[in-house]
């Protein structure tokens, strides 16, 4: 049975000395995160072990100073108005830049929320969560949950406590938020549901560690589901807490959404293996298109066309850039069109084109496409401004090999030798 808190009459903290109280201060001492209760005067009342990181100074060091005092005057001049608009019984949430003991730059999100009773605020409780880097959460058992529960409430980032067979048992409004549903909705069903298909097994995997002490963290960015069925990335911190419901472990986990750096990320990744004029890839996606052929397929020869638009450099000269570029950008299309998988389609730079195609068995001539390539890349090409006819020369050469170089020469050589003849 829990016995109730002994309180102080005056702010309704816990008493040093009571059992509840030793159980906050294990629970907040444990958090990575600035966690700290402040009087309506701004004197400290409790306050957890990540001060000494960020202030150097112990919890009985802080405890009874001014806000103030522990911030200094800097910062507590740019926190002021938030402090004013938390004791007026606003919450208040926003972001400041700190330097710590160690002069170390910390981006930090702070979150004050007012201790209201009776209609009266009685002082507020302050959430400084770390953003620069990945939260280091290691939560011991607390059975005070007056503390817990706002910091629940009220906590920028998605937080879950699940039980070691990952049914959850409790979800902050932003967590629910984050995944579209409400907390009753979640309480007392398996977290798995929200795991997304592909990282199922992997996951199951790492709880597992988790739960049997083999790893005492886990950190990693993946894919959920939402309730609706819609994908999110999240920033996943997961810490196992021990004995920390009826004598049972359960595990904390936090979720920041970080969809749109990963989108941003692939979208990066994207822009470096494709010409921005074409869109079709590049230079550097084709070496790596003919280096994983060779990796996966060392016996089995490949083919390429190499492409080349003669009178193209008189095109600019006569007609300008963006002509030129017009008809570039209608070649590729071209191309694009007359290609599909496996085959794949390059722009090397200028009028230089490049195909990939693997060699069938026992094939050894020049493949139909050649044929097909110069008669349509040799096709008017009507612009915005003046038709444009162009003659494609194209070379073809296939080989076992992961020398990329020498099978681009070799299709270079062919193309023009029939350039040559052409003329």
């Amino acid at each position: 049975m829990q016995r109730d808190v002994v309180a102080d009459p005056a702010t309704g903290a816990p008493l040093e000395g009571s059992d509840e109280t030793s159980q906050l201060r294990r629970f907040i001492d444990s958090l990575p995160a600035l966690v700290g209760y402040w009087d309506h005067e701004c004197r400290n009342v409790i306050a957890n072990a990540a001060y000494v990181e960020y202030f150097g100074m112990t919890p009985d060091q802080i405890r009874g100073r001014h806000i103030r005092d522990v911030l200094g005057e800097a910062v507590y001049a740019l926190n002021l108005p938030h402090i004013d608009g938390v004791l007026a019984g606003r919450e208040q949430l926003f972001e400041r830049t700190l330097i710590d003991q160690n002069g170390m730059t910390r981006h930090t999100q702070a979150s004050y929320v007012p201790d209201i009773v009776d209609d009266e605020v009685r002082g507020f409780v302050v959430q400084v969560t770390d953003v620069t880097a990945r939260v280091e959460a290691e939560r011991t058992r607390d059975e005070a949950v007056r503390l817990f529960e706002i910091s629940m409430a009220h906590a920028p980032v998605g937080t879950v406590v699940v039980d070691t067979a990952g049914i959850v048992l409790q979800a902050n409004p932003a967590f629910c938020a984050l995944m579209r549903c409400t907390e009753p909705e979640l309480v007392g069903g398996d977290f798995r549901r929200f795991v997304h298909p592909d990282n199922l097994e992997s996951g199951e995997a790492e709880f597992t560690a988790l739960v049997n002490g083999t790893t005492p963290h886990l950190s990693s960015e993946r894919r959920y589901l939402r309730a609706d069925g819609t994908a999110v990335w999240l920033q996943r911190d997961l810490v196992l807490v021990p004995a920390a419901r009826n004598g049972q472990d359960v595990a904390v986990a936090q979720f920041q959404d970080i969809t749109a750096r990963r989108a941003a990320e692939v979208e990066l990744a994207r822009l470096a293996v494709t010409d921005q004029l074409t869109g079709l890839p590049n230079r550097r996606a084709l070496v790596e298109r003919l280096e994983w052929h060779h990796a996966e397929s060392p016996d089995e020869p490949i083919g390429v066309l190499f492409i080349d638009l003669d009178g193209f450099k008189l095109v600019n000269d006569v007609h300008g850039h963006a002509v030129g570029d017009a008809v570039l950008t209608s070649a590729a299309q071209r191309l694009a069109s007359l290609v599909e998988p496996p085959n794949s389609a390059y722009r090397l730079g200028g009028d230089e084109f490049v195909v990939v195609m693997p060699v069938p068995p026992g094939s050894t001539g020049r493949p139909a496409l050649v044929r097909r390539v110069a008669l349509d890349l040799s096709a008017p090409y009507q612009t915005a401004t003046t038709p444009v006819r162009l003659a494609a020369s194209v070379g073809y050469a296939q080989a076992v090999t992961d020398d990329v170089e020498s099978l681009l020469r070799a299709a270079d050589a062919e193309m023009y030798r029939h350039k040559s003849r052409r003329r």
